[in-house]
C-alpha cells in the first residue's frame, strides 16, 4: 500500500492521492514499484537493490522522466533489529524533484514514521525532510558504534588473560560487523560529500545550523568507525601474542620435562649394556644405586632449568 504526505510550511500530514507531494513506496511490494516507475516515467532499475545491504549509496540526475529536475539519492540506515548486520543494513531511495517527492524504503523499520515523530514540526520542505533523515540515520550508525565500543573493551579485558574459543568467535563477529558499517559509511560519505556541495539543495535547505549539526555527526560516525577498527586490529594482534606466549611456555616446559627424563635413560642405557665390566652387574644393591643417582641428577638437572633465565 502506498503512503501519502503532504510536506507544507508548517508541518507533515498525512493526505490521500489526490493531495500529496511526498509519496512512499514499499521496497518489498514490486506491483507498488511498477506502477510509480510507469507514472513517473522513471529508469527501470531505479529502485533494483533497494532491499540489499550490498546497495551503493548514491546520488544522481535523471532525464527522460515527468517530472521537473529529477534527482536520485540512495543512502543506507542501519536499523535497530536483532539480526545480522546485512540485515540490518536498509536502503533508502530518494527521488526529489520541483514537485514530487518519492521515497523507497522497507516499511518494517518504521524509519520515516520515527523521523516524522521526533521532527516533524521542522519538516517544512523537500530538503529538510531529506537533512533530518540523514541525521536520524547516522544517530542510528552513532549508536550502533557506542554499542560496539563495550563489546570492544570487554574483548580487550579477556584477550589479556584467555585465548578461547569463545572469545575468538566474538572478535570475528565484531570484525563482520565493523567491516560493513565501514565499507557502508565510506561508499556514503561520496554521495553526502557531492550533496553538500550542490549549492541548489543547500540554498532551498535554508539551514546552516541543521547542515553542521549532520556534518559534525557524519564526521563524528567516520572517527568512530576508524579508531574501532584499529582498536579490533590491536585486539587481534594481542590474541596472537598471547596464543604465541602460551606456546613458547608450553615448549619450554616439554624441551624441559624431554631433557630432565632423558638424564635417567642414558643412565639406565649405559647399565643395560651387555657388554660386561660394568661395576655392581653381581650385587642387587647396585640397581637401587643406580635408581638413586639417576633420581638425583634428574633432579639437579631440573633444578638448574628451573632456576636458569632464559631471557638472557
Amino acid at each position: 500500500m502506498l503512503d501519502y504526505y503532504f510536506i507544507g510550511k508548517e508541518k507533515v500530514i498525512t493526505t490521500d492521492k489526490n493531495n500529496y507531494n511526498w509519496l512512499v513506496i514499499d521496497s518489498s511490494d514490486t506491483k507498488e514499484i511498477e506502477q510509480v516507475i510507469e507514472k513517473y516515467r522513471l529508469p527501470k532499475d531505479i529502485f533494483v537493490g533497494t532491499s540489499l545491504p550490498e546497495e551503493v549509496s548514491r546520488i544522481e540526475e535523471l532525464v527522460g522522466t515527468n517530472l521537473n529536475h529529477p534527482i536520485s539519492l540512495v543512502l543506507l540506515n542501519l536499523s535497530n533489529q536483532e539480526q545480522k548486520i546485512e540485515n540490518r543494513l536498509m536502503p533508502i531511495s530518494f527521488i526529489y524533484s520541483d514537485e514530487l517527492l518519492i521515497s523507497c524504503i522497507d516499511k518494517k523499520t518504521d524509519f520515516f514514521d520515527r523521523v516524522l515523530a521526533k521532527h516533524g514540526n521542522k519538516i517544512n520542505s523537500f530538503e529538510t525532510l531529506i537533512a533530518y533523515s540523514v541525521l536520524n540515520i547516522y544517530t542510528h550508525y552513532v549508536k550502533e558504534l557506542t554499542e560496539m565500543k563495550k563489546r570492544i573493551d570487554s574483548l580487550d579485558q579477556e584477550a589479556r588473560k584467555t585465548t578461547e574459543n569463545e572469545e575468538l568467535y566474538k572478535q570475528a563477529d565484531l570484525e563482520r560487523d565493523i567491516v560493513y558499517i565501514d565499507h557502508t559509511l565510506r561508499d556514503q560519505k561520496e554521495t553526502l560529500d557531492t550533496l553538500w556541495q550542490s549549492e541548489d539543495f543547500v540554498e532551498k535547505l535554508a539551514d546552516a545550523r541543521l547542515l553542521y549539526d549532520i556534518q559534525l555527526r557524519q564526521r563524528q560516525t567516520e572517527k568512530m568507525i576508524l579508531i574501532y577498527r584499529d582498536l579490533l586490529e590491536s585486539i587481534g594482534d594481542l590474541f596472537n601474542g598471547m596464543m604465541d606466549n602460551h606456546l613458547n611456555h608450553l615448549m619450554k616446559y616439554l624441551d624441559s620435562a624431554a631433557l630432565v627424563i632423558s638424564v635417567p635413560a642414558l643412565i639406565a642405557g649405559i647399565w643395560g649394556m651387555n657388554t660386561g665390566g660394568l661395576p655392581g652387574k653381581s650385587s642387587g644393591l647396585a640397581f637401587l644405586l643406580v635408581i638413586f643417582g639417576s633420581i638425583v641428577v634428574a633432579g639437579a638437572v631440573g633444578y638448574h632449568l628451573y632456576r636458569k633465565d632464559y631471557t638472557k
